[in-house]
């Protein structure tokens, strides 16, 4: 390309210095703002009390931001009354958890894992709320639905009879403590779409957090569905979180009906959670496809009638595949249908991985399966996953102070008085366990009395 010459005009030497004053005075007006603006910024600051974090968005001095900025977690001098106070304090599990994660947040570690790959997946059903009260909670949702609250939020609402005929066969079944059928599941799953179909995502949400914050769970007194979470592993996702781990849930169950409830009680973005999809459709689309009608603006989206395949078993690990796009290092679940993710986690081909079932194997404060907790104990085992005891092996408290298990409503004489004598159980073996302790307490008592006098005799001697 051709250059030109550039013209440049003639200045007298009075301009040239006015311009380097100028120019000199500028310079430094600039560096002073820019000087002030890194001294007092707005800066979003995280605190971690107790395992559960807190955003608070203050103004800092530059000149302190590393005395204020906050520590990472220290795993070597966890407060266990604080950070996990419903678990036993010499639980197995908890400690194989707390290993696992010391590893893998230590940069001199072996086991070291970068934050943007420590990703824990989580089930939801029985895994961290309860799922016998007195079945799955999405399933008595819908029943609460239909056959009990049918008009909130939606007054033109009018279930159908064969609905309102098919939800009383599934709660009359649950509430005997009996297992539905397979055709109430198929009913279930189409209901699950239909009954709430045309709703906006934030109506159903609407009805999802109202019904969990107030009936209350089925056969357990002081306690709503909302409040049904079981408080240990709550306490670990926090634990977790504190330690920079990028938390997602994977169920089974509606991921509309998860994104409802679990915010409620966690810091997980809706974006972060994975489960069943309900078709959803433009207000004004009507049988037309997706790819040949657009919407106008102003135009919602609604909840549609057809329910996705189901993420469970090999759909889980698929699902993280899709929407993830990386292997998770630590996997939690409780059921058959969580088996892939854990295995999926546990055989993570870049870092160590660990799956972690939850056993239901507490027959005095949950409604624990004592042949399935036998089986799944070898399964764990067999597959080297941490075995999480739902039982006081494990967990000092499921749900809190105040919460206790009863009656369903359509027990048989059979199964209250099955309950009885597991109740009858614990409370002997807790007697049983005191009158050990008391009676060691009593002979080291004596033993330490009978050493004392030896001595005594030994130095008169």
């Amino acid at each position: 390309m051709h250059n030109s010459p550039i013209h440049t005009p003639h200045q007298s030497p009075l301009r040239r210095i006015l311009a380097c004053v100028l120019g000199i005075s500028l310079a430094l007006f600039v560096a002073g703002c820019g000087q002030t603006a890194s001294d007092s910024t707005s800066t979003a600051t995280t605190e971690t009390t107790g395992g559960t974090t807190q955003t608070d968005t203050t103004t800092t001095n530059a000149s302190t931001d590393a005395a204020t900025a906050p520590a990472a977690f220290d795993n070597n001098n966890i407060d266990y009354a604080t950070v996990f106070p419903s678990w036993k304090a010499d639980s197995k599990s908890l400690a194989e958890i707390v290993e696992f994660v010391k590893a893998v947040t230590d940069e001199s570690s072996a086991d070291y894992v970068p934050p943007e790959d420590r990703i824990a997946t989580f089930d939801m059903d029985g895994t961290i709320i309860c799922e016998k009260a007195p079945f799955y909670i999405d399933w008595c949702m819908l029943l609460n639905r239909v056959l009990d609250n049918p008009s909130y939020n939606e007054p033109e609402y009018k279930p159908s009879p064969e609905a309102v005929k098919q939800c009383q066969e599934i709660r009359d079944t649950i509430n005997a403590g009996e297992k539905p059928t397979e055709e109430m599941e198929k009913n279930k799953a189409r209901m699950i779409a239909t009954e709430f179909a045309g709703l906006t995502q934030e109506q159903f949400r609407e009805f999802a957090v109202n019904f969990a914050k107030s009936v209350d769970a089925v056969g357990f007194s002081g306690m709503t569905y909302g409040e049904s979470w079981y408080k240990p592993m709550i306490e670990v996702i926090n634990y977790l979180k504190a330690n920079n781990f990028d938390v997602w849930m994977v169920s089974a169950c509606e991921r509309e009906f998860v994104r409802a409830i679990v915010p409620t009680v966690l810091d997980i973005p809706l974006d972060h959670i994975i489960g069943t999809d309900v078709s959803f459709e433009a207000t004004k689309q009507g049988d037309e496809e997706y790819d040949k009608y657009n919407m106008e603006q102003g135009e919602d989206v609604l909840l549609g009638e057809e329910l996705g395949q189901e993420t469970a078993k090999a759909g889980k690990p698929i699902a993280i595949a899709r929407e993830i796009g990386k292997q998770p290092i630590m996997a939690f679940g409780n059921s058959s249908g969580d088996y892939a993710m854990l295995n999926y986690a546990q055989s993570n081909p870049v870092y160590k991985g660990r799956g972690v079932l939850v056993l239901c194997d507490d027959y005095v404060r949950e409604y624990g399966d004592e042949a399935r907790a036998t089986e799944q104990t070898q399964i764990a085992n067999d597959e080297k996953w941490i075995l999480i005891h739902m039982s006081d092996v494990d967990w000092a408290t499921i749900y809190g102070e105040g919460v206790e298990k009863v009656a369903l409503p359509g027990a048989t004489a059979a199964d209250e008085a099955k309950t009885e004598a597991a109740d009858e159980t614990a409370k002997d073996d807790a007697a049983t366990e005191t009158t050990d302790e008391a009676a060691a307490e009593t002979t080291d008592a004596a033993a330490t009395e009978t050493a004392d006098g030896e001595t005594e005799l030994q130095e008169a001697a």
